[in-house]
């Protein structure tokens, strides 16, 4: 097998180039690739050009990043029966490696490549795959300010989300919107934020949807409805703890449903962030394709 190693030198707040590389060269009879990303995007077009010129071999690809590497790297991989997937956290976010345990096992470069592969999900919308929260409304709105506030200096991806919080706070907060899971129409009404989740936390480790598997096949939704501001800042901690679905005071500003297929209309266009990539949107429609992607967790 040929492990290739995709490294964004951009993810983090330093340069983990020659670290990797340093790790990677000291793991014996490692057949392998180092490649560094030189702009956005590069990375799926890298990995569609290497399964191509490497037809029938098997590939594994390690996203060296934060979610928005992996998200590039399983784009580029997609429809392909011959890769596999894993991550080596050196990003700011990484969330959604959080849904086995703590990210930190993933930088043991040696335990990576004697990992498991086990058979993920991942949601479908218009032509990309999402493998961890696509999200629109209130905090999606937070999401492009985090990208803005991230270039300050010495400024994290955790602090940048939390102080991005903070600014949206004084913006409009909802916005009419239709969902229907799975064809059934469950809510028509104001939103203020919806999120659409495979794994369980977004944002540096809010926990939207604590109930979500990455392989049963189902897609969960979190939609908070209107709120006010006051209202807001009480049920933020235990929306963001993941305890909200236990608080009967709170579930009632909440639709969380489980489903195949997501449909949310809305009365405008808003931003959207699937796996922290950025765009503009006021019909989503996402769907579950259930264990097409091969990703690798550390050997224990």
């Amino acid at each position: 097998m040929k492990h290739i190693f995709i490294i964004n030198p951009k993810a983090g707040v330093r340069n983990s180039f020659d670290t990797l590389k340093k790790e990677i060269e000291d793991i014996k009879n490692l057949d392998y690739v180092i490649y560094e990303t030189k702009a956005h995007r590069d990375a799926i077009i890298f990995v569609k050009e290497y399964i191509t010129e490497h037809p029938g071999e098997e590939l594994r690809f390690y996203a060296c990043g934060g979610d928005g590497t992996l998200f590039e790297v399983i784009n580029g991989a997609s429809g392909a029966s011959n890769v596999e997937i894993s991550c080596v956290p050196v990003g700011s976010g990484n969330d959604f490696l959080k849904y086995f345990g703590d990210p930190e096992r993933f930088k043991d470069i040696n335990n990576l490549v004697n990992g498991t592969v086990c058979d993920i999900d991942l949601l479908k919308f218009n032509d990309i795959y999402i493998a961890n929260i696509f999200n629109i409304g209130f905090d999606s709105r937070v999401v492009v300010k985090q990208a803005k506030i991230k270039k300050w200096p010495l400024m994290s991806g955790k602090g940048a989300y939390n102080l991005s919080v903070f600014f949206s706070l004084f913006g409009k907060m909802s916005w009419k919107c239709k969902l229907l899971v799975d064809e059934e129409v469950v809510y028509d009404g104001k939103m203020t934020l919806a999120a659409i989740a495979n794994g369980i936390c977004y944002g540096g480790g809010y926990y939207c949807c604590p109930k979500a598997k990455v392989d049963d096949g189902l897609i969960d939704i979190c939609l908070v409805k209107k709120v006010s501001i006051l209202t807001f800042a009480k049920l933020v901690g235990k929306y963001k703890a993941g305890r909200h679905l236990d608080d009967e005071k709170v579930m009632k500003h909440l639709i969380y449903k489980q489903g195949k297929k997501i449909q949310l209309e809305l009365s405008k266009v808003l931003p959207y962030s699937a796996d922290g990539e950025i765009d503009y949107s006021n019909n989503v429609n996402i769907e579950i394709v259930n264990k097409c992607c091969k990703f690798v967790v550390p050997k224990v």
